[in-house]
């Protein structure tokens, strides 16, 4: 009975980190200039739906392979899913047209130092990282966590890397930037050693 009740929170976290992805792309504000840059600047892009079809079997899979986290893990799953979501939109509306798929710089872009910017460099990709592990932590098991954020951490890290290239390079400001602000878990301030 067990595995049948971890399969079922295993598809609704599944159906939430699709769903998920979708709710962002519809509320994506419009992109100032064009979506489109180089080639060489877009590492991990088509790592991006691998990840998420690799992330979807396994956390599927995985009731039926292994348990033991604690039932509440399903609520809290979605509940971190949801968390996601909040952090990729107000991240996506901070940037307002200057968030893209596409990592490239336009003409006059600042350097965002305000919203959940001013904790990460990349928000949004924390984001989808939480909605993917939200889905994972759903399945109540240990195995989906593990293989999810293996897979969606990877082709995130490389798109991340091409970005801070990119923009150490293209968009002056960014690289005093990057020295002050973590690139995608907050630090603690105000602790002294």
């Amino acid at each position: 009975m067990r595995v049948l009740s971890d399969t079922a929170w295993a598809v609704v976290g599944v159906a939430g980190a699709f769903g998920g992805l979708k709710v962002v792309e519809s509320l994506r504000p419009a992109v100032t200039g064009d979506d489109v840059g180089a080639p060489a600047d877009q590492a991990g892009l088509r790592e991006l739906p691998r990840a998420y079809v690799l992330s979807a079997g396994a956390i599927v899979a995985s009731p039926a392979l292994t348990s033991g986290l604690p039932r509440w893990c399903g609520p809290l799953g979605v509940a971190v899913q949801v968390a996601g979501v909040v952090l990729r939109v107000w991240a996506m509306r901070t940037l307002s047209g200057h968030y893209a798929h596409a990592v490239r710089v336009v003409e006059d872009q600042p350097v965002i130092h305000s919203g959940p910017y001013r904790h990460v460099r990349h928000p949004g990709y924390l984001g989808v990282v939480l909605l993917w592990a939200g889905a994972a932590l759903a399945a109540r098991n240990v195995l989906a966590p593990a293989l999810t954020l293996a897979a969606v951490g990877t082709a995130y890290r490389l798109r991340m890397e091409a970005e801070d290239a990119l923009l150490r390079r293209e968009l002056p400001g960014y690289d005093a930037y990057a020295a002050s602000t973590p690139r995608l878990i907050p630090a603690l301030r105000g602790r002294r050693p």
